[in-house]
């Protein structure tokens, strides 16, 4: 049986027919793992916020406490996602040299991608966007427990509706599946030089010619260069979730 730890909350995925048995096993788990709270998740994330489908089998405190590579995240597990598998994005983005630069992120969450670069990367100035308000509420705190408000301003709001032209030199698109449709909002606030993290998910075969072929037409005439495409995780069978760097000229 699949499980994580995160932080002293154990999440199992959910089979058929473990309702019958849910309480023994909540049980179990708490004890041979030393967990305070035991989650099923039901059936991953959906909607336009990624909200997880959890169901409680033990325990009652849901919010956990995750530190990472000299990170500390703190999040409701059946409020907001976090998805260990991006645990390489989140070392990368520390390791990026943002020294003196402003940064966007247009889906922060809780501050996913915005926390290891605004502690590590030395950026001037990080804007972390989320629209959804339990996200954000936990991107404000951890802004605070990381001591890095001096230099990342959490905004409540859709990213689409920010209207400031030639703003950043880099900007994060942490989203997946319809990723695309927010390109002409990154390119708006993106100065020339500037480098867009695009993430979406395309099948493995022919994912370059694709992510290519998805700046061709949001560019036009103007012109870009990739900078290197990597794969972040597995998404479903014959499909992954990639991350390309795209510097707009």
């Amino acid at each position: 049986m699949r499980w994580e730890y995160v932080g002293n909350i154990v999440i199992i995925r959910h089979f058929p027919g473990m309702e019958a048995h849910e309480k023994e096993i909540g049980e179990v788990y708490a004890r041979e793992l030393d967990a305070k709270t035991v989650c099923v998740d039901m059936s991953g994330v959906s909607g336009e916020f990624r909200v997880p489908d959890m169901k409680v089998i033990y325990g009652t405190e849901t919010e956990a406490v995750r530190r990472e590579n000299g990170v500390l995240y703190r999040f409701d597990v059946t409020k907001v996602m976090f998805s260990s598998g991006n645990i390489e994005e989140r070392e990368r983005m520390a390791k990026l040299d943002c020294t003196g630069e402003t940064v966007v992120d247009m889906f922060a969450g809780i501050g996913y991608f915005t926390l290891p670069l605004a502690k590590f990367a030395n950026p001037d100035t990080v804007i972390a966007v989320e629209k959804n308000l339990d996200a954000y509420e936990y991107l404000v705190s951890n802004i605070e427990e990381n001591g890095v408000s001096d230099r990342v301003t959490p905004v409540l709001g859709d990213n689409r509706n920010m209207h400031s032209e030639a703003l950043a030199d880099r900007v994060l698109m942490g989203y997946v599946q319809k990723t695309r449709e927010f390109i002409p909002y990154a390119l708006r606030i993106i100065k020339p030089g500037g480098v867009i993290h695009y993430h979406d998910t395309f099948y493995v075969n022919g994912h370059e010619g694709e992510i290519r072929k998805v700046f061709e037409e949001a560019l036009g005439d103007r012109r870009f260069e990739i900078l290197a495409i990597r794969e972040v995780k597995s998404f479903a069978p014959s499909v992954s979730h990639y991350v390309a760097d795209v510097r707009i000229l």
